[in-house]
C-alpha cells in the first residue's frame, strides 16, 4: 500500500502544478513550494545520508556539483540549452538513485513515519520534475522521467535487503552528493538564467 499512496503522490503533483498554474498568485506559491521541497530534499535527505556514507570528502564534492553547471555553461557559451540540458539529466539520475532509497524505507520494517513522509515528499517532487523537466526537455520526457522513477522506487522496494549494500557504498554518497550540489544551483539560479 506505502508503494501504491508513494506513486499516486508523485502523480498528484503536476496535477497540482497546472491546475494552480492558471491563477499567478497560486503559481507562485507553487513555485516556492517546489523550491522549498528541493532545498529540504537536498539539506535534509540527500546531503545528511551522503555525509554519514562519503565522510568529509562530501563536502567537497558538493561545491564540485555546484561549480559543475557554471563550467557547462562557460564550455557550451553559445550552447547554453545544451549545458542545461546536461544539468537537468543529471539530476534525474540522481533523482532515480534517490527514488530506489525511498522504495527501500517504504517497507513496512522501517516504520510508518518514515513511510509517510516518503509519500508526503512525493507529491513536491512531482511538482518539481514538472516544473523543470518538462519546460526544459518537454512533455514526452517527462512522463518518461515520471516512469523511470517509478520503476526506480519499485525495483527499490521488491529487491529489499539485496539493494541495501549498493545504497551504503561511498562511491554512491559521493555522487548523491554531486548531484545535490547541481540540484542547489538549479535552486538558486533556476534552470535556464543568466549568472551575469
Amino acid at each position: 500500500m506505502n508503494l501504491i499512496l508513494s506513486i499516486a503522490a508523485l502523480l498528484l503533483g503536476p496535477l497540482i502544478y497546472a491546475a494552480g498554474k492558471k491563477n499567478k498568485l497560486v503559481r507562485r506559491l507553487l513555485d516556492g513550494l517546489i523550491i522549498l521541497s528541493i532545498a529540504v530534499i537536498i539539506f535534509v535527505h540527500i546531503i545528511p545520508e551522503a555525509l554519514a556514507q562519503g565522510g568529509a570528502y562530501v563536502y567537497v564534492v558538493i561545491l564540485l556539483g555546484v561549480a559543475f553547471p557554471m563550467l557547462l555553461e562557460r564550455l557550451f557559451r553559445k550552447a547554453t540549452d545544451t549545458a542545461h540540458l546536461m544539468i537537468v539529466a543529471i539530476a534525474a539520475v540522481g533523482l532515480l538513485v534517490h527514488a530506489v532509497i525511498d522504495g527501500l524505507a517504504l517497507l513496512a520494517g522501517n516504520g510508518l513515519g518514515l513511510a509517510q513522509a516518503i509519500i508526503l515528499h512525493r507529491l513536491p517532487v512531482g511538482m518539481a520534475i514538472w516544473w523543470v523537466v518538462r519546460p526544459a526537455l518537454g512533455t514526452p520526457i517527462a512522463i518518461g522521467v515520471f516512469t523511470l522513477i517509478i520503476l526506480a522506487t519499485t525495483t527499490g522496494y521488491f529487491m529489499g535487503e539485496s539493494v541495501v549494500p549498493m545504497a551504503e557504498t561511498q562511491t554512491l554518497a559521493l555522487f548523491q552528493a554531486f548531484v545535490a550540489g547541481s540540484l542547489i544551483h538549479v535552486v538558486i539560479f533556476g534552470v535556464k538564467h543568466d549568472h551575469g
